[in-house]
């Protein structure tokens, strides 16, 4: 009965997270390049458009080297509800009341006084990334403190995956229809883009609720060894001594770097080079579709295939969407190779995401310390390090090729098309292919590698505790 509370307590909180991962990872990026400095001329726009995603990328750039000691802090919290839920619900709550304010021009400070505006944005931007942080790491963290099965982690995860798919693609589906509403016009204004972050953050909140109250730690002899005083050094060493933990993460940033880039410029590929804003919607409905066939069928896959085969076979689809993405320049093969990319990322991320939860007890094995935030904080930090380079990348590019502010599709030139496509699909082709080499040569630990390694630490453990 509790595997079920926390799937479907979790899936919620899943659905909400991801809902703001996509406003804060890519339509910020759309509000920043078309209207946060839409007021100057085109100049101005396209300095001011390149220093604000700069600073964006610096600043998560600062942040993820500052999530190992978040990882600590989490770690270390001791209350009557566990380690991680505390931390969920109090930095839902200020995200959701916090995060619209980015969507602003701050009152026209954006084009009155640039600099100023530059220094007020930095420092809001800063602080709601901490608190991201906090959230994200808290959260995830949760899952290999709920179980220490394989089989009940993989459970948990995917009710997890299949919130988050949902939740990370009806922002696509609705995005057109919540800004039209709101900002009274198919021209997206301020006002519109304000309110649909914050529909979005209350979302994010409400999932964080569910998930504050509706899950429970696990606690055994396993999870409670060396809990209480951690120090960074340990934390640090728990990472770098984990091989597993270190190609996995290899392998997933090469890969993740590239779907990350293609993710930040799929909306700018509708909009300035298929000019078919209107048809973006069905990216989310796509999204939707395969992202929960995936997700259902994964404990099946894993049952008859193993982690190994399933990300081996996913990578060589996201190789094929890709294949398709660059060769061809139309809505109709475009949605196909969104479907094959969509129906093969969510089990990459599954296959990481279980992969990481199980390298808690291989380094704990090794070490002799448990740290399940401070590992769990790794996955995180390679999203936000890719997360990071895409933003600058988001910038330069659009401001390079002309995709700001309310310009015609018809004025972007060929060139312009290859140079973005460039980044946006064949670089990424390249980085897919890294990562699937590296997996397959160097990732071992499988789901009965792990299960012999819990054995392994229950025996150590009793048998230390009667000496």
């Amino acid at each position: 009965m509790q595997k079920w509370k926390n799937t479907i307590a979790y899936g919620l909180g899943a659905f909400g997270h991801d809902s703001f991962y996509g406003i804060l990872n890519t339509y910020l990026l759309m509000f920043i390049t078309s209207i946060m400095f839409s007021g100057g001329d085109k100049h101005y726009t396209t300095h001011m458009v390149a220093i604000t995603t700069m600073i964006i990328m610096v600043v998560r750039i600062i942040e993820l080297v500052l999530d190992p000691f978040i990882g600590s802090m989490i770690d270390k919290t001791n209350s009557k509800w566990g380690k991680y839920r505390p931390w969920i619900l109090g930095t839902g709550l200020i995200l959701g009341l916090g995060s619209p304010f980015l969507f602003t021009t701050m009152n026209g400070l954006s084009t009155k006084n640039g600099n100023l505006f530059l220094i007020l944005f930095t420092i809001m931007f800063f602080v709601l990334y901490i608190v991201y942080a906090f959230k994200d790491i808290s959260f995830w963290g949760l899952l290999p403190a709920m179980s220490l099965s394989s089989d009940d982690r993989g459970f948990t995860a995917t009710g997890a995956r299949i919130g988050s798919t949902i939740g990370g693609n009806i922002i696509t589906v609705l995005y057109a229809v919540l800004l039209t509403y709101f900002s009274g016009s198919s021209n997206f204004n301020e006002h519109g883009w304000f309110m649909f972050a914050l529909v979005i953050g209350l979302t994010q909140f409400v999932g964080a609720a569910f998930t504050a109250f509706g899950t429970k730690e696990k606690a055994s002899i396993v999870t409670d060894q060396n809990q209480k005083e951690i120090t960074i050094g340990q934390i640090f060493k728990t990472i770098g001594t984990n091989d597993q933990l270190g190609w996995m993460s290899l392998s997933y940033i090469i890969y993740g770097l590239g779907t990350s880039i293609t993710n930040s410029f799929m909306l700018y590929y509708f909009r300035y080079v298929l000019d078919a804003q209107d048809k973006w919607q069905y990216v989310g409905w796509l999204g939707i579709f395969s992202g929960f066939v995936s997700i259902i069928s994964y404990p099946f896959l894993a049952k008859f295939f193993g982690r190994r085969k399933i990300m081996v076979g996913s990578m060589l689809t996201m190789v094929l969407s890709y294949i398709i993405f660059s060769l061809t320049q139309n809505v109709a093969m475009t949605l196909v190779a969104q479907l094959f990319y969509t129906l093969a990322g969510p089990l990459v991320f599954m296959v990481l995401l279980l992969t990481i939860a199980d390298c808690v007890e291989y380094g704990q094995l090794k070490t002799g310390h448990r740290s399940e935030a401070a590992t769990s904080a790794v996955r995180p930090m390679l999203d936000k390090f890719n997360g990071a380079v895409t933003t600058g990348l988001t910038g330069v590019i659009a401001g390079i090729v002309g995709m700001t502010g309310n310009v015609a599709a018809s004025s972007i030139t060929a060139h312009d098309v290859f140079l973005f496509k460039t980044f946006a699909f064949y670089i990424p082709l390249l980085t897919t292919i890294i990562g699937m080499i590296i997996f397959a040569t160097k990732v071992k630990l499988d789901e009965k590698m792990h299960a012999d390694i819990v054995n392994k630490l229950a025996k150590d453990i009793k048998a230390e505790e009667n000496k």
